[in-house]
């Protein structure tokens, strides 16, 4: 009957979900999730489904999604999806320009671990402002739970939040350095790049700040990004480096800080994470890191994942566009 069942292909959903209930799909990485895609695509596609609009909204600023919540307004309104009808959780007053917010991650409490605030337990947001400061808001109030100040007297702009290692370790990076015009005609160089600043959450400490620099990595160096302990660095050729990021940090700490550490340290004197001394520098990458595996790629698309390992990559001319390689990265097999 399996082989009879594998052969015609099961179309029964409640066929399907017991198959999946007794662990027919565990024996292959992905079987499970492509199987749960296609038993939602079947619900939603069969004839007899029927639609109704419960809700509609407008925005003329943008609007993000975070685990069944939908946030609007620049994040000052949550509303639960998640409810037969969207309903409203909070709704902030009107925040002032300097509160803008730049970017957000959604925070979920860890399994299994001791915490050292009962807030901990609850999910949480994390927001970075225009002003450089990074809050911890309550998602069911947006109240603030905890915040840091980020922007010391290296960098003024901090920009974007993603994971390093989700719920785990969180990036906060910088914008593009710039240098004035005025500077740039006078001759004056700009060598470093972006910063990177690392914490791990849940409690929210500081692991270390770094910066991305043109002498270390090479003049062309247009964007960097942190992923599962790489450092992925892209330049303006095509090409793509990766890097051991948890190496990085073990070799070029030059002193560890924590979050409310009062420090005098490299002629500055204040305390990690307030206002107005922010975050120290203290992660200086002397020497260029060995280098993981470079590809290069259309655009720098590139990624990389599945089991064993293998990377997905366009091919570096234009001709190629909406072409898709996938490599083995053992020995890049086609």
């Amino acid at each position: 009957g399996r082989s009879a069942l594998r052969a015609c292909g099961v179309h029964n959903v409640c066929r399907l979900l017991s198959r999946r209930a007794h662990g027919f799909y565990a024996r292959d990485a992905g079987v499970a999730h492509r199987k749960n895609l296609g038993l939602l695509r079947r619900i939603m596609c069969q004839e007899s489904t029927k639609f109704k609009n419960v809700w509609t909204t407008h925005s003329a600023s943008p609007i993000a999604y975070e685990r069944g919540r939908i946030y609007m307004d620049n994040y000052q309104c949550c509303i639960t999806s998640i409810a037969q009808q969207p309903r409203l959780i909070y709704q902030k007053s009107k925040c002032a320009k300097s509160e803008k917010i730049e970017d957000a991650l959604l925070l979920e409490c860890p399994l299994g671990e001791m915490l050292p605030s009962p807030s901990d337990y609850k999910a949480s947001l994390i927001v970075l402002t225009v002003q450089n400061w990074l809050l911890r808001l309550s998602a069911d109030s947006g109240e603030v739970l905890e915040k840091v100040y980020l922007a010391g007297s290296c960098c003024k702009f901090f920009r974007y939040l993603s994971w390093d290692t989700p719920q785990e370790v969180m990036i906060v990076k910088s914008a593009q350095n710039k240098l004035p015009a005025a500077a740039r005609q006078a001759g004056i160089q700009q060598t470093v790049l972006f910063y990177l600043a690392v914490f791990q959450v849940l409690p929210l400490s500081f692991i270390g700040m770094l910066e991305i620099n043109k002498k270390i990595f090479g003049n062309s160096v247009t964007d960097v990004a942190v992923s599962n302990g790489i450092l992925i660095v892209m330049y303006s050729m095509g090409l793509v480096r990766l890097y051991n990021f948890k190496a990085i940090l073990e070799q070029f700490m030059e002193q560890q800080f924590d979050l409310g550490q009062e420090f005098n340290w490299n002629g500055q004197v204040g305390v990690v994470g307030k206002y107005p001394f922010g975050l120290p520098c203290n992660i200086k990458i002397t020497d260029t890191p060995p280098l993981l595996f470079e590809a290069s790629s259309l655009e720098n698309a590139f990624q990389i994942g599945g089991y064993p390992w293998h990377y997905i990559i366009t091919p570096n001319k234009k001709k190629h566009k909406g072409v898709f390689h996938i490599c083995s990265l053992k020995d890049n097999a086609l």
